[in-house]
């Protein structure tokens, strides 16, 4: 989405509640390329300008008798759900990537593809074997806007998309109306007509099948909306008017949910939603899905996202939802556009910053405090 300031995502928090900064330690292992496809699975979209989005409404999740088998602990050479007293950490963890899929971001999509391998083998090598594992992507597209702007007043940003409507115009509800788009709504996307998420089992884990799948869905592509919230589908991923792509993602006893966003632009998700703050509705409704396991304190949030100055009315919602899951947000700002244009290999390296060397020890430190089912 072009902005009249080139504003980056997240921010809006001052001093120890702020999660930006908080990059990891420096890379040492080199990114690698995963098998499957190369990102031109953009569903026919454009940038931003308003030309055609093309036509996503496959969802391709009752399709792909000839695609990825996904759960590999169905397998009797691989171990099954750990069980018994001596399993004290979590039973399933469901990874959920909010990737933006507006006209800027193609790159960042290659990039977050290729740094994928080196976190997958680390998170399972770090898990406790026999941990079932799910994998999803969503977009940030509530309701399609070919178009966007992003005007400062007095440090009170404003969003604007087709037809010069408000962003509010734009939060567009699948219980309301169905957009039937691949990805959008809090829909999980299913890439290239496979299932909309993938699930493994530690100890057992078909990487190189794991792999070309998150490439294929990490690469969602560029024809999304270019109002772009951020926050909002997080909270209509477990809501019953998605359950035809999403049904059975979120676990909630036992269970640890990492939702991680990768966004270029401030979260335009509704400042107010049904008469309370954006952020704390979308907390609120993850909150009721992971009750069983004890709430927010089961949930991780981080991602790459860069400081922006749409603070003078308070928080965005991305930023209370940062603030409000029971862990320390894992946060590090975008690689250089110009980096992850020329040298997609580096920025994967120096994502992996964040996501191997950060991120991956804070999901096993959760898991282990959620504790089994049961």
């Amino acid at each position: 989405m072009a902005t009249a300031l080139g504003l980056g995502c997240g921010g809006g928090r001052d001093g120890d509640d702020s999660p930006f900064g908080s990059a990891g330690a420096s890379a040492t292992a080199t990114a690698t390329s995963p098998s499957g496809t190369d990102g031109d699975d953009d569903d026919g979209g454009t940038a931003d300008g308003g030309e055609s989005a093309g036509d996503d409404a496959d969802t391709g999740a009752d399709e792909g008798e000839d695609g990825i088998k996904l759960d590999v602990s169905a397998n009797s050479d691989t171990p099954g759900v750990c069980e018994g007293e001596n399993c004290d950490s979590c039973t399933y963890v469901d990874l959920l990537f909010v990737i933006d899929n507006s006209g800027s971001m193609g790159d960042y999509q290659n990039a977050l593809a290729l740094a994928f391998p080196d976190f997958a083998s680390t998170l399972v090598d770090t898990l406790p074997a026999g941990t079932n594992v799910h994998v999803g992507v969503t977009s940030t597209e509530m309701g399609y806007s070919g178009m966007g702007a992003t005007t400062i007043n007095n440090g009170a940003c404003s969003f604007i998309g087709d037809g010069n409507q408000p962003n509010t115009s734009f939060y567009v509800t699948p219980d309301e109306s169905d957009s039937g788009r691949n990805g959008a709504q809090g829909r999980l996307y299913a890439p290239n007509g496979q299932d909309p998420y993938f699930e493994f089992t530690t100890g057992g884990a078909d990487l190189p099948a794991l792999e070309a799948w998150f490439s294929a869905a990490a690469t969602i592509g560029e024809g999304g909306s270019n109002i772009e919230m951020s926050a909002a589908p997080v909270g209509w991923v477990g809501d019953a008017a998605n359950s035809a792509t999403n049904a059975g993602f979120i676990r909630d006893e036992g269970a640890v949910l990492v939702v991680f966003f990768m966004q270029d632009e401030p979260d335009q998700t509704p400042m107010t939603i049904d008469g309370q703050p954006g952020g704390q509705f979308v907390l609120d409704r993850i909150a009721a899905a992971k009750a069983g396991c004890g709430g927010l304190d089961c949930v991780i949030a981080g991602g790459f996202l860069n400081a922006n100055a749409c603070n003078a009315d308070g928080n965005l919602p991305l930023d209370d939802f940062l603030a409000g899951v029971g862990e320390s947000p894992v946060v590090q700002a975008l690689p250089d556009e110009n980096l992850a244009e020329d040298n997609p290999a580096a920025a994967a390296a120096e994502m992996n910053q964040l996501l191997s060397e950060t991120l991956a020890d804070v999901i096993a430190q959760t898991c282990d405090e959620v504790g089994p089912v049961g």
